[in-house]
């Protein structure tokens, strides 16, 4: 069940009005929250269901339609259907179930074999046809969500906000950033992306990924904060704006947008200070 904004359908679904006029004064809608634990990955999901089509609504009372939410983490390649007869549901992912990006696809799906369906809010194109639905057959659909849910071990930021992958015309040595909806990427040519990956593999054994932490990182950051002071509006819906948002909050620093705002400071306080972390720092200050 995968969301198709160009798909047609042998028997009238209810979606969004830029996709579909089967029910031209219906809708079908999905407001989805996403709480993620503290300190963990385990995620709960409070998602309500908006449905106005009487004859939709009456196979849902009869208990032969269901609402029902899609959940995809093609990270931990978790997938798995939530189904419920009530509008508003509440459901809990485990730890470990869900992180990276996590897509919430939500359908109205029939539950059984249904012969001779009518509605009268149907378009007026097929005010003389009844329909059989078989069991499964989606009788409505909304847009499907995304969401970014961050990895219990990584810094939080990190983990929800950057991104590594390579670029064919950097030369080696040299790497840049590039600001997108869904990320904020670190791009290497492909050999340092190879080193880069390859290092970062061994962070949880050495101590020496605060050297990619101050060496990358933390750069890039204060590059990106500065952007974001000077176009505030230009990233406000970016899926990882709020975070960074959030994260400056917490830390009492001044908002994105402010004009005299210390972001080389703000980035350090963001990483927890990771100067002093690296060994060589570390190793001179207990001599």
């Amino acid at each position: 069940m995968k969301f198709d904004p160009n798909k047609a359908w042998p028997y009238p679904v209810l979606r969004p009005r830029s996709f579909g006029d089967d029910y031209p004064k219906a809708a079908f809608e999905v407001e989805i929250e996403v709480e993620k634990t503290s300190g963990s990955t385990a995620v709960t999901v409070d998602t309500e269901f908006y449905l106005s089509d009487p004859d939709l609504l009456g196979l849902v009372e009869q208990g032969v339609a269901h609402y029902v939410l899609l959940v995809k983490a093609p990270k931990t390649r978790f997938r798995n259907l939530v189904e419920s007869t009530v509008p508003e549901v509440t459901e809990e992912f485990s730890a470990g179930d869900l992180s990276g990006r996590v897509e919430f696809a939500p359908f109205l799906i029939a539950t059984q074999d249904i012969v001779g369906f009518r509605a009268k809010g149907w378009h007026r194109d097929f005010s003389n046809h009844a329909f059989d639905i078989t069991a499964g057959s989606v009788l409505a659909e909304d847009e499907p969500r995304e969401y970014w849910i961050e990895t219990a071990d990584d810094d939080p930021l990190i983990g929800s906000v950057f991104a590594v992958r390579e670029r064919v015309n950097l030369p080696d040595g040299f790497w840049d950033y590039e600001i997108a909806d869904d990320r904020i990427w670190i791009v290497l040519s492909k050999k340092d992306y190879i080193r880069f990956s390859n290092a970062r593999a061994r962070v949880n054994i050495h101590q020496d990924g605060f050297y990619l932490i101050c060496g990358i990182y933390l750069p890039a950051l204060i590059a990106v904060l500065n952007d974001l002071d000077q176009a505030k509006d230009e990233y406000r819906e970016f899926s990882w704006f709020a975070s960074v948002e959030r994260r400056l909050e917490d830390l009492e620093c001044k908002p994105i947008g402010s004009p005299d705002a210390n972001r080389l400071l703000d980035a350090q306080k963001i990483l927890d200070a990771p100067f002093h972390k690296m060994p060589i720092i570390a190793e001179a200050s207990d001599t």
